[in-house]
């Protein structure tokens, strides 16, 4: 018994031993941070990994914490693995700590196609300071609304990524919202990139590019 355990514990080291490490890089929209290293018998079987990791994972801001990021392997090179960004939602202990009774919470959820033709579903929602009447629910949504395609319009797949993430979204449609009803709080609280991240032409840093070209 004893032999048998320690000849799979032997097959089971050689096979940790024969794996690879690759260091995973963010988005373009993230700065390329790294998010970490992992192993993996060859670079076929890291292709199309999802990693999620929280915001605060790269940014270190407590506040940041509630913001969760997933990124897909989609280019190998060497020991480096280039993602692209996947989507990100918060927390759903985060948007309960938002919503309190006498409030009202209103979403929208929007298909939509960036500047540079990449197509996402985003979904955003807004908290009022006390219950509002129907009328006022219709209008703030139609403002979120509008709000989330005109970004849309104007900016490409990494700038609204990042509007979205850092709140400057959110802070368009609250300040045009307020002006129907105060509001306590809106968020950006989902995206799903739609477009095949494959398909999505991948942008990686400069230096290792040269290196890589080398």
């Amino acid at each position: 018994m004893g032999e048998k355990l320690s000849k799979l514990s032997k097959v089971a080291r050689d096979k940790w031993a024969a794996k690879k490490w690759f260091t995973v890089y963010a988005s373009h929209a993230f700065g390329f941070a790294e998010l970490g290293v992992i192993p993996a018998n060859s670079e076929k079987h890291l292709l199309g990994r999802v990693m999620e990791v929280s915001f605060y994972d790269i940014t270190k801001d407590v506040s940041q914490l509630p913001i969760k990021l997933k990124f897909q392997i989609v280019k190998v090179d060497g020991d480096k693995a280039y993602t692209q960004f996947k989507g990100f939602e918060l927390s759903g202990d985060y948007i309960r700590s938002l919503v309190r009774r006498g409030t009202t919470r209103i979403d929208a959820i929007v298909n939509l196609v960036t500047k540079d033709g990449i197509r996402l579903r985003v979904m955003a929602m807004a908290i009022t300071m006390h219950r509002v009447k129907t009328s006022q629910e219709k209008a703030i949504r139609k403002i979120m609304t509008e709000v989330l395609l005109e970004k849309a319009s104007q900016l490409t797949f990494d700038e609204y990524v990042q509007e979205s993430v850092l709140g400057i979204i959110a802070q368009e449609i609250f300040n045009r919202a307020k002006k129907i009803y105060p509001i306590k709080k809106v968020e950006v609280r989902k995206i799903k990139v739609l477009t095949p991240t494959f398909e999505i032409p991948l942008k990686i840093p400069e230096k290792q590019k040269v290196s890589s070209q080398a």
